[in-house]
């Protein structure tokens, strides 16, 4: 294994690759965390460690993501997380059955916790609900101690086996100097807990053994909650996420295979896959290394929403992210597989998950602060109270009161949890996240371009009329033919795949498709494709495209067209050129898909390299602000540019190589079903459906994340901002400042929920 492209440390090796630009990115659980304010721990000890370009940690997903300059440095930062309390656990390298039996161990343990703290809490209160009613001596002072006797045992099981985890983090933050919300926490239950414990026989004064309880049982209970719900939408999502193999079988010098990384794949490499796992990087079938079958059947639904298996024969291009329906089966790599490419791809959801929301930082940064600002907030109501006003038993109230009612998890969790559930609600509707910062983004999208072909208008809807072009010889050669068919099944572009399914047919009738050997081959965006073979020890170049791609100069008319040209040893004499007429059509459903996104106060626009004519008249019933055609790549990022000057956000949505300009220039960018690879990587979102119901759904739910995560985020900043003066005054007892604590996270879970559910 090559040190210089992926990890040799152990445990997180296969969770890390080195990027293109020579740095080393991963993604890995992290274990251990029972509320927002663990993610600033791990955060800030990661500071601590030299040689992270980036590191964040999702409160909501618990998935870390980092960018280091070397593969090592995240070795040092688990020492570090373990020390705290925290486990960073593996993600590729570690087996599916380990890392369930881990979450199967972690989620018993939790609801255990939860379920004795339930019990002893239903207990306790029933044991104090008497004093609260009646005075002592009305109930008996033999009786009411012995009543307390037993919340003191009671309180034994929550002290030592409930509260065991916030103790750990506690005086680990403290050994390191750390301020975290455990602290607060641990202070007052081992305050309460010591106070009740010497008041026992003291009938005067009061104890809070049920507070204690409360506090445990409802920390613990939205825990579980948020943590059972988090597990079932990456549980889900990972359902939707292609087995992309970390590495695969090559050939060796010996004619047997030996492993090889799938960083390390080149273009023209052939490696073997099995059945059902996922195509790594664009590829082709090779089946003359093997003994497959002649047609490879495949699983396109990650990159084209179909669900239908496809058949592909040799030489057909196999897109990253397909899942193989045959047994063991050769492929040649068509196209570098660049970290990138395989991110776009293989750990798309993971990278979204593990990202943070954008005004997260700021929250994280005010955490620390907050839990300061909560010890002053205790230590000055204990001396107020019990040195200014001699009230010991209302400065131990009031004291406690404080360290209780405040927990920064639902400030923590606010937009974590509804950024959790919105990228599980995008991926139902079949849209892929690849960059988590567009979705605050896209919330304020209004001005939308759209790409005509492959985007609106796709291959499978299509109208294919073969001419022959005034002037010039016509192509009819079988072999020609056939290396024109082989030519077109290279790209992934509509035009193309409509002219290689037109000539494939009669081809595979005759019995005359065959693979062709490639002595060059290029795609030209915007342009055409290129590609030189041998053909009867003859030299032919063949190019398909537009016109000017094939010399042929500026030609007009009605429908989309494709122009083919063969030119033998290099004689111009020789030149022979066919044209395809293409009539791209578009669903039906689209029309009502446009009208929502109208309705949604969006401005639809239509940017196509086709001739303006055709643009102008292709499909009226779909409404458009306006409809550009004859645009180059570079007119479209200045159009989106001009939009931009004018203080419009804009969106862009294509599918093309020579729409990754527009992506770039764009606010948001939206790669459509069956985008070519490079297209998907560089969008911020992958749909992986026909037509713009993804489209419609992603701003929904864009607007939906922003408003859903303000209004948490106001709560949780209001409900502080006012509980802590009203318990420091003195009139909140400690039980209804846990109380308020529990409700408080709780709601800010239920209200995220909102987004998972659409409402």
């Amino acid at each position: 294994m090559n040190p210089d492209t992926v990890s040799q440390s152990e445990g997180l090796a296969a969770s890390q690759f080195r990027r293109a630009d020579g740095l080393w990115e991963g993604i890995a659980r992290v274990s251990g965390m029972d509320c927002g304010a663990c993610a600033v721990d791990i955060q800030h000890a990661a500071r601590q460690v030299s040689g992270f370009k980036e590191f964040s940690v999702n409160p909501a997903s618990h998935l870390a993501h980092w960018v280091a300059v070397n593969p090592i440095v995240i070795d040092q930062l688990v020492d570090k997380t373990q020390r705290l309390g925290y486990i960073l656990g593996l993600q590729k390298a570690e087996s599916g059955a380990i890392q369930a039996q881990r979450n199967r161990r972690s989620a018993r343990s939790r609801f255990l916790r939860f379920l004795v703290a339930a019990l002893c809490m239903m207990q306790i209160m029933m044991y104090s609900t008497p004093e609260y009613i009646f005075a002592a001596e009305d109930i008996g002072l033999s009786e009411s101690g012995l009543l307390r006797w037993a919340q003191w045992v009671l309180a034994l099981p929550l002290m030592l086996y409930c509260a065991i985890p916030y103790y750990k983090r506690a005086w680990a933050a403290t050994v390191l100097g750390r301020l975290v919300m455990d602290q607060p926490i641990v202070i007052g239950l081992l305050l309460a807990f010591v106070l009740s414990s010497l008041s026992l026989g003291n009938m005067q004064s009061h104890v809070w053994f049920d507070s204690i309880a409360m506090l445990l049982t409802l920390l613990l209970l939205v825990q579980m909650l948020v943590d059972n719900q988090t597990a079932h939408a990456l549980n889900h999502l990972a359902t939707l996420q292609p087995d992309m193999p970390v590495q695969v079988d090559v050939p060796d010098d010996n004619g047997g295979w030996k492993t090889m990384p799938v960083a390390l794949l080149r273009a023209g490499q052939v490696y073997r896959l099995n059945k059902s796992q996922a195509v790594p990087v664009d590829s082709e079938f090779s089946p003359a290394h093997s003994n497959s079958s002649e047609t490879l059947w495949v699983d396109e639904a990650m990159r084209t929403g179909e669900a239908d298996p496809v058949a592909k024969h040799k030489g057909d291009l196999v897109q990253a992210g397909s899942r193989l329906l045959s047994e063991q089966s050769l492929l040649r790599v068509t196209s570098h597989p660049s970290g990138d490419s395989l991110l776009s791809i293989g750990q798309l959801l993971l990278q979204a998950l593990a990202a943070k929301p954008g005004d997260q930082d700021k929250v994280d940064r005010i955490l620390p602060w907050f839990v300061f600002g909560v010890l002053v907030c205790a230590a000055g109501t204990a001396l107020y109270w019990g040195v200014v006003q001699s009230q010991a038993e209302l400065a131990a109230s009031a004291t406690l009161a404080v360290l209780i009612v405040t927990c920064p998890c639902a400030l923590a969790l606010a937009l974590p949890l509804v950024r959790l559930f919105g990228i599980r609600r995008l991926a139902d509707a079949g849209v892929l996240v690849r960059n988590p910062q567009a979705l605050d983004t896209l919330a304020k999208v209004n001005v939308v371009a759209m790409d005509k072909t492959g985007t609106l208008a796709t291959h499978n809807a299509v109208q294919v009329s073969q001419q022959a072009v005034l002037g010039y010889l016509e192509i009819t050669d079988s072999d020609k033919l056939n290396a024109l068919c082989m030519l077109a099944k290279r790209s992934a572009h509509p035009l193309s795949r409509a002219v290689a399914a037109h000539l494939f047919q009669p081809l595979n009738v005759q019995g005359i498709a065959q693979p062709i050997q490639w002595l060059y081959f290029a795609e030209l965006p915007g342009a055409g494709l290129v590609g030189v073979c041998k053909l009867l020890d003859q030299s032919v170049e063949l190019r398909l495209g537009s016109s000017e791609h094939c010399g042929l100069g500026g030609r007009h008319g009605n429908t989309s067209e494709v122009f083919a040209v063969c030119v033998t040893d290099n004689n111009p004499d020789s030149r022979q050129v066919l044209k395809f007429a293409v009539n791209l059509q578009t669903d039906g459903e689209l029309i009502d898909q446009l009208a929502v996104l109208n309705q949604q106060g969006l401005s639809l626009n239509l940017l196509s390299g086709d001739q303006a004519n055709v643009v102008e008249r292709w499909m009226p019933s779909l409404k458009f602000d306006s409809r550009m055609g004859g645009m180059s790549p570079e007119e479209k990022v200045n159009w989106i540019a001009s939009q931009q000057a004018n203080h419009h956000c804009v969106a862009m949505v294509g599918d093309g190589l020579n729409d990754s300009g527009a992506f770039a220039q764009a606010n948001v960018s939206f790669a459509a079903s069956g985008a070519s690879t490079l297209s998907a990587g560089q969008a911020d979102f992958l749909m992986t459906k026909p037509g713009m119901a993804g489209l419609v759904s992603a701003v929904n739910t864009a607007r939906m994340v922003e408003t859903i995560g303000r209004q948490n985020l106001f709560w949780a900043l209001a409900y502080n901002g006012v509980a802590v003066p009203v318990a420091t005054m003195g009139l909140l007892t400690p039980w209804m400042a846990s109380v308020g604590m529990g409700l408080s996270s709780l709601l800010v879970f239920m209200n995220a929920l909102r987004v998972k559910h659409g409402r």
